[in-house]
Formats: C-alpha cells, sequence, structure tokens
C-alpha cells in the first residue's frame, strides 16, 4: 500500500544567494478579504545564476524581473506547490555581486491564523501576520529561513480612518493620490531581521498613551473600547525592560515596542521584533478582576517575549533545530525578571508545575531532545512544546546553577556582543560561557542537550559506610515499565545537590556526579535525621529515596522540606508509580501526609496526580470511584470548610489561592455535592455583580457550576461571552461551555464550533476541554471524525497537535485503536510526533489502570490512614 502521507517539503534554499534588504508595500483590503504586495529584495549573488529560488506559498506571482547596475532582465516565474517555493528563472544570467529582484503578487487574508490573515472583532475587520515558523512566505515571497537576516522597509496603504502597526517606528505618512481618502504609512528602516520576525497588523486600532521606559517609548495596541485594560500590561513590560537592558548590558534595541492585543491569535504571544503580538487575555487586564494566576501569567508572558528582543531577535538561532537556544533562554529569563519584580509571586515555585509537566513528556519513549534535527516546516512546528520550552529552561537554569549567576550572566553578555545581528548554533552559546567561567561548560551541557530523557537518581546508605555515605545511581527513567534494562543504561554529568538534616538542622551538599554509579560523603557532624535529593527542585531529574529515608522525610514534611521541595516529593513519587518502581501506596501515604497542607502549588501539584487516579484508574461511577472521592473530599474537605468560602478584606494571596485549590480538589475531582452547591449559590451572586466573588475563585467556581448546569445555564453563559467586558471573564465562560454535561448543551456547544461564536484560537482548547469531559467525551471524539475535514481547515497547526495530545482522556482502550488508525488515514505532518504520544499515553494508562487498581482499593480499605477515611 503507498504511503498516504503528504509529502514534506524539501524546505532549504541555497546558501549561495542571500538577502540583504527587503523593501516591501502591502495593501490589504480587508472588505474583500484579500491583499496585494510589491517588493524590492536586493540581494547578494556569490557565484553567477540564471535562476533564483525563493519561498512563497498561496501567493500569485503577477510580475517578476531583475536589476542588475541600472537595466532590467525579465523572469519568468514557476510555483513549486509542494516545496512552498518559485522559482524565477532570468532572460540572462544574473552576474556574481549584487542583484535587486522585484515582484508584484497578491493573496487572500485567510482564516487560518498564519501568513496575513483576517480577524474580526465587535463587527470590524482586521487584518494581522503570525510569520513563525514559516508563514512569513505567505505574506510576500522571501528567504523564509532564520539564517537570512535582512533589513526591512515596510510601507502599507491602508484606509484612512485605520492605523497600522510593524516593526519600525512610523517615518511617515503620504495620501495615497485620491484612492478613496486612503492613505500610505511608511515605516523606519529595520535592524537585520529573520523574516519569522516580521510583523504588520492593520485596522481600527487604538493606542495606549505611552509609557516610557528609559528611551523607549512602550504603547498597547487594542481593538476599541478596551483602552481601560492596559496598564497592568504597561508596568510588567516596563518593569521587564528595565531588567533586561540592565541583565544583557546593551540597550533595548528596537528603537520602540508595541505590544498589539490581537482578539484572535494561535499562540500566546509572538516576538516580532518592535512589534509584539499577543492574545487579548495575556495583555489587557483588569486587575480588580483578573485572578492572580491570570495576572502572573500575562506577567510571565509579557517578561518571555521581551526577553525575546535581545535573545532570538538581535541574536538569532542558525536554524530551527536550535529552537531551543530562543525558548528554553526566554521562558528562564522571564521567571527570572517577574520573580525579581514580584518576588511574593514565587514565580520559581511555580516553575515546578513547568518542570513537572516537562519530566512527564520527558519520560516517554516517543520524546525527543532538546536539540531536535529540523527536516521540514512540519518538523519544525512539532519543536514547540515542553521539551523545548520547559526542559530547556529548567536545563539553562541548571547550569547557571553550576556556573554561578554572575559568571553565567558575564557569558551571555559576551555572547550577545559578539553575535550581535548574527545567527548562532549552542557551541557559540557554551563557547561565552566557558570564556567568561574558565569552567567547563561544553561537556555538561552537551549531554543534557543532545541525549533525549533524563535520569532516576536512585540514592541510599552506602552499607558498612555509616549514614553519613549515600550511593547515587543514575538510568535513565522511562514512563514505561516494560522498557528494557538495556535502554535504561545512560548517563549524564548530574549536578546533584543534596539536602540533609541533622541534629544542628538542614544543609545544602553539592556534587557533580558522571557515572552511573557513585559514593558522596555529607559533611555531617552527627548523624543524619533524613536526605532530600533536589534540593529547591533545581535539578531536571528524579529521585528514588530509600524507603528508611522517605518515612522520615514524611514524617515531619513541612519542617523538612520547603513548599518546591513538597511538591518535587510528590511529583517523584507518583511517576515512579507510574513507572512501575512504586506501588500507589507510597503516593498516596504522601498524599495523605500532605492533608493539611497550607501551600497553594503543593496542593495544584497533588491535584494533577489525584485527577489522573480519578480519570484514569478508577472507572467512571464505580464504588471504588466513590471510595476515592469520599477520601479526598474527607482528607482536604476539612481544611476548606475551615477556610470558608469568604476572603477577608486584608486576606492574603497565599490564603486566597489555597482556597481555590481546595475547591478544585474537593469540588473538581471529588466532586463533593456540598461544594458543587455552593460553587453554583456563588456563581448567581457573581452573575449579579463581579465583586461578589474573590477573582481566584472565579475560574472554578464557573466550573463547577456548569457540570450541574441546564440549558438555561448554558444560556446565561453564552450571554456573558457576548457581553463580556474583559478577555479573562470571556474566555473563561467560552471555555467552560465545554463544562456542561447534557445531550442538550454539547449539541449546542459542538453546532457552535463552526460559527464566529467560538474564535478559531480557541476551537482546539473547546475540544480538548468536550474530550476531557467524562460524560460527552465519546460524542466529542465522533464529531471531530464527523468533522475532521473542516477541523483541519480551521485549526491551525500548532492547535492541532495539542488536540491529538488530548485524545488518552477517551479513557477505553478502544478509542486508542480508533485514534490509531484515524491519523493513519488522515494524517498531520504537523502532529506526527503527537500521535506516537497519544499512543503510548494511551497504553501506559491502560497498563496503570490493570497494576494499581488493587493496591488502590486494598489502601482505601485498610486498616491504615487510608482506610479510615474513606469509610467516613
Amino acid at each position: 500500500m503507498p504511503d498516504a502521507r503528504p509529502r514534506p517539503s524539501r524546505f532549504r534554499l541555497p546558501r549561495d544567494v542571500r538577502p540583504t534588504e527587503y523593501d516591501l508595500h502591502l495593501e490589504p483590503d480587508l472588505d474583500a478579504g484579500r491583499f496585494s504586495g510589491e517588493v524590492r529584495i536586493t540581494m547578494r549573488l556569490d557565484r553567477a545564476r540564471a535562476a533564483v529560488t525563493l519561498h512563497a506559498a498561496d501567493l500569485k506571482i503577477e510580475r517578476a524581473a531583475a536589476e542588475v547596475g541600472g537595466r532590467e532582465v525579465p523572469a519568468r516565474t514557476s510555483l513549486q506547490r509542494a516545496d512552498e517555493t518559485v522559482t524565477l528563472r532570468f532572460a540572462r544570467p544574473l552576474p556574481a555581486g549584487e542583484a535587486i529582484v522585484r515582484l508584484r503578487f497578491a493573496g487572500a487574508l485567510n482564516q487560518h491564523l498564519r501568513g496575513f490573515y483576517a480577524a474580526q472583532a465587535g463587527g470590524r475587520r482586521f487584518a494581522f501576520t503570525q510569520c513563525e515558523a514559516a508563514d512569513a512566505r505567505r505574506v510576500l515571497p522571501c528567504f523564509d529561513e532564520p539564517a537570512f537576516k535582512a533589513r526591512f522597509q515596510v510601507a502599507v496603504t491602508i484606509a484612512s480612518e485605520h492605523a497600522a502597526v510593524s516593526n519600525g517606528p512610523v517615518e511617515r505618512e503620504e495620501s495615497a493620490g485620491g484612492r478613496g481618502g486612503k492613505r500610505i504609512v511608511r515605516f523606519a528602516r529595520t535592524p537585520p531581521l529573520s523574516t519569522y520576525l516580521l510583523a504588520l497588523a492593520v485596522g481600527p486600532l487604538e493606542a495606549s498613551p505611552i509609557r516610557q521606559a528609559g528611551p523607549t517609548p512602550i504603547r498597547i495596541w487594542h481593538v476599541p473600547g478596551k483602552g481601560q485594560l492596559v496598564d497592568f500590561g504597561l508596568e510588567a513590560a516596563a518593569e521587564a525592560l528595565r531588567r533586561l537592558e540592565d541583565y544583557f548590558g546593551i540597550p533595548y534595541p528596537y528603537g520602540k515596542l508595541d505590544l498589539v492585543a490581537v482578539p484572535d491569535f494561535e499562540a500566546g504571544a509572538m516576538e516580532n521584533a518592535g512589534a509584539v503580538f499577543f492574545r487579548e487575555t495575556l495583555l489587557l487586564l483588569d486587575p480588580a478582576t483578573a485572578s492572580l494566576s491570570e495576572r502572573k501569567r500575562a506577567a510571565e508572558v509579557i517578561a518571555h517575549e521581551l526577553a525575546h528582543m535581545w535573545y532570538g531577535d538581535l541574536v538569532t538561532m542558525a536554524w530551527w533545530d536550535d529552537l531551543w537556544l530562543n525558548e528554553a533562554f526566554a521562558t528562564w529569563m522571564a521567571y527570572r525578571v517577574v520573580d525579581d519584580w514580584r518576588p511574593e509571586w514565587r514565580l520559581w515555585q511555580g516553575f515546578e508545575h513547568d518542570r513537572g509537566g516537562a519530566l512527564a513528556l520527558d519520560a516517554l519513549a516517543s520524546t525527543h531532545p532538546i536539540y531536535a534535527t529540523v527536516r521540514s516546516v512540519a518538523e519544525a512546528t512539532e519543536n514547540f512544546d515542553a521539551i523545548t520550552y520547559e526542559k530547556g529552561a529548567a536545563v539553562v537554569r541548571m547550569i547557571e546553577h553550576y556556573l554561578g549567576p554572575e559568571l553565567f550572566r558575564d557569558g551571555v553578555r559576551l555572547y550577545m556582543r559578539r553575535h550581535r545581528d548574527g545567527n548562532t548554533v549552542a557551541a557559540d552559546l557554551w563557547r561565552a560561557l566557558e570564556e567568561a567561567s574558565g569552567r567547563q561548560v561544553t561537556r555538561v551541557a552537551h549531554a543534557w542537550i543532545t541525549q533525549a530523557g533524563f535520569p532516576l537518581v536512585t540514592l541510599g546508605p552506602v552499607p558498612g559506610k555509616g549514614a553519613k555515605m549515600l550511593r547515587v545511581r543514575q538510568e535513565r527513567f522511562f514512563a514505561d515499565p516494560r522498557v528494557p534494562a538495556a535502554r535504561r543504561r545512560a548517563r549524564w554529568p548530574l549536578p546533584l545537590v543534596v539536602k540533609w538534616g541533622a541534629e544542628d538542622g538542614p544543609s545544602v551538599e553539592r556534587f557533580l556526579v558522571d557515572k552511573a554509579s557513585a559514593e558522596v560523603t555529607l559533611p555531617a557532624a552527627a548523624r543524619l535525621a533524613w536526605y532530600f535529593g533536589n534540593a529547591e527542585a533545581g535539578g531536571f531529574y528524579r529521585v528514588l529515596h530509600d524507603p528508611a529515608d522517605r518515612a522520615a522525610l514524611l514524617a515531619n514534611l513541612a519542617d523538612t522540606l520547603s513548599a518546591v521541595e513538597r511538591l518535587a516529593l510528590a511529583g517523584d513519587q507518583w511517576a515512579l508509580v507510574r513507572a512501575g518502581r512504586a506501588t500507589i501506596d507510597g503516593f498516596l501515604d504522601v498524599a495523605d501526609a500532605l492533608g493539611d497542607e497550607t501551600d497553594y502549588d503543593v496542593l495544584d501539584g497533588l491535584g494533577g496526580a489525584l485527577g489522573v487516579i480519578d480519570e484514569q484508574i478508577v472507572e467512571p461511577g464505580s464504588p471504588l470511584q466513590e471510595r476515592f472521592r469520599r477520601w479526598l473530599a474527607g482528607r482536604f474537605g476539612q481544611q476548606l470548610e475551615r477556610l470558608g468560602w469568604h476572603a477577608a478584606a486584608d486576606e492574603d494571596d497565599a490564603t486566597r489561592l489555597r482556597r481555590a485549590a481546595l475547591v478544585r480538589l474537593v469540588g473538581g475531582i471529588a466532586e463533593a455535592p456540598d461544594v458543587l452547591s455552593a460553587a453554583r449559590k456563588r456563581l448567581e451572586g457573581y452573575l449579579a455583580d463581579r465583586s461578589a466573588l474573590d477573582p481566584n475563585l472565579a475560574d472554578p467556581v464557573v466550573a463547577l457550576a456548569a457540570r450541574t448546569g441546564d440549558e438555561a445555564l448554558y444560556e446565561r453563559y453564552r450571554q456573558v461571552v457576548a457581553a463580556a467586558t474583559t478577555p479573562q471573564e470571556r474566555r473563561r465562560f467560552l471555555l467552560h461551555l465545554a463544562s456542561f454535561r447534557t445531550p442538550a448543551t454539547l449539541k449546542r456547544t459542538l453546532k457552535a464550533i463552526g460559527t464566529p461564536e467560538i474564535p478559531t484560537q480557541d476551537v482546539a482548547f473547546i475540544l480538548m476541554r468536550l474530550l476531557s469531559n467524562p460524560p460527552v467525551r465519546e460524542e466529542a471524539w465522533r464529531f471531530m471524525k464527523r468533522r475532521w475535514t473542516a477541523l483541519r481547515r480551521r485549526v491551525p497547526p500548532l492547535m492541532i497537535s495539542r488536540l491529538v495530545e488530548a485524545t488518552p482522556a477517551l479513557y477505553a482502550p478502544r478509542y486508542a485503536r480508533e485514534v490509531r488508525d484515524f491519523f493513519r488515514a488522515h494524517p498531520v505532518l504537523e502532529a506526527t510526533r503527537a500521535v506516537k504520544q497519544a499512543l503510548e499515553m494511551f497504553r501506559l494508562n491502560a497498563e496503570l489502570r490493570r497494576r494499581a487498581t488493587p493496591d488502590l482499593a486494598g489502601w482505601l480499605a485498610g486498616p491504615g490512614t487510608g482506610g479510615a477515611r474513606a469509610t467516613r
């Protein structure tokens, strides 16, 4: 049977033709949904060429010619649609040296949130660009690869009442010559940029007042009527910019900084140089109604994108296999910047959730190294995942800890100065760090970047050597218990940081362990009371403690481990259960020991694993699920009862977030009837008056009320969506349309997916939530299969992968076969790895269910703590 998959593009262009400047003029017609353009590309040829190939996709090339020495050379064009290229064949060869190519072209403002696309808000039309990873070719014919950096001189013809934003400041405006009152906006020439950083926004946009950050003017652009929501974003951007300039030792390089709130946008945000685009939810906030989590996330994303102005835009990866150079560093830097600005938010503690997600993904056999070879557009898109971002950030953090913050910063500054306006590979960074620190970096970093997976570190006392000497073993950790021992034989240069306790209090000791097995000695003055193998959860590895030490840790968790360490301990224990290296009893003992936990991050971390037990191990509606939920509600419900639902006026954020975490545990997982009832009651007050509910409770209350809601409540949610005054409120009620559980409400949600009621950016999120909603998930999957052709056209590539990743929520093993067969028949190149990972998760969940169910039942029924609480 022939391979039904589309052939991947050959993708790469020859290196002997390089652009140096683009002079681009675009004219979008927002009403007709089309655009036309002209571009003048100045190029340098290393040798004479009779033909030149550029990238172009979904464009009609209307005219092409070259100019050499002031003389025009006509050209014929031929499109290679599969390769997304256009070849220009000249009437006579172009000599080596400088040449200019002129092209006139046209295209459609598409509906797919990529290239140059159309968007609507409030009955008004807009057009925006999104060029990463390889969609600048849908805006203009160009050399659409990161290494082909060139300067851009952009102009756009727009309606007189519209605004335009691009990478450079507005240089001048002029009449378009009486063409219906149109005008031409010309932007200043940019520094050298990769094509994926090109930006243009057009439409009836409004700008905030300027916030000055040193010499840099910052504005937020938004659709009309949202000017009251800009203050937080302006403050976060100014605070981040000041800290980034100080860290890099280089002034902000792009003159002005425009932040654009886009009403329909695939990614969270995009680091276009000088004109950063965001989803509205991540830029426009009302601090009085936004939850602390929403404010933290917005600040972190703003800092992430501004870090890219240096790390990614000013110095750019040479090719997409070093994507992690951009994203891992920006992720790490964002946490560093926001933590410095708002230390009370405890950003690095929150990073443990991201680290845990990356560890879970990297434990799969179908993972990939941080550095991953990219051979096609689809493979570039696939790499925008937790390995590239969060694992990469964790490794950057480990290296910073290894060198120390000052030496690490010195190396980064050297790297930035040396490669400004250029392209780099990872070796350039390691070289700069080694020069600045005088320490070996390449060997340590290379192992973590090029090797898939991470270590399981086993710690235990060395027999006969006293309690102060520990044996350290490392092997590759797999979530699959069936992986043979031979595949686990891997090792890393492991920066091991051990925290330990003696009579005089806790201490920390650092080691670099290179071998599969080694012995380390702790400088304890007396017998060790306990030890913990990943102090402050700073290392990207899992730890297996010996039983006696784990018991010692659990005996007094609050006094031995910090909150982030307690979170890591629970995460490690759950991962060991999944991998068949521990029984579920051990994890439940940890969870039970944390029943009085007061830290919201630890409670939310527990909720992730406890939710998997409820969704994937116990059979829905079974007596075992009832007993498990009863134990869960009993163990954590008392704390919620003591806190109550009402926040005192002087209550701190930590307490407010703890209450929300407990509502998610007791109401969201255990579905305790009293909590569901209380949530519905508080929803009524919230609908009548948004100030009647602590903003941190808004999302769990809206979610829980929907679970028991009828069509009348569903209609009220739709009305809130239509009239919402903030992007967060609109998103909250829109996405929780997928939390309703009646056949009638499901039918309405599925029907809305094909209409403008659900924006393109949210289609995948709605379907993902439906797949995780037990009473409706099977019908949601059937709908996806029936409407796949239409969904594939509407949902952008990055979100298609996320949708595929959500399919293991279907629970039943028969759906694994359906998912496999469906994506064999309907291949999605951008989701090739996502399909493999989904099928692996289906199998691992089924294996975990078979193995863990008897132990779970025994723990809940036993005479100990679990049994006592399960029978309340």
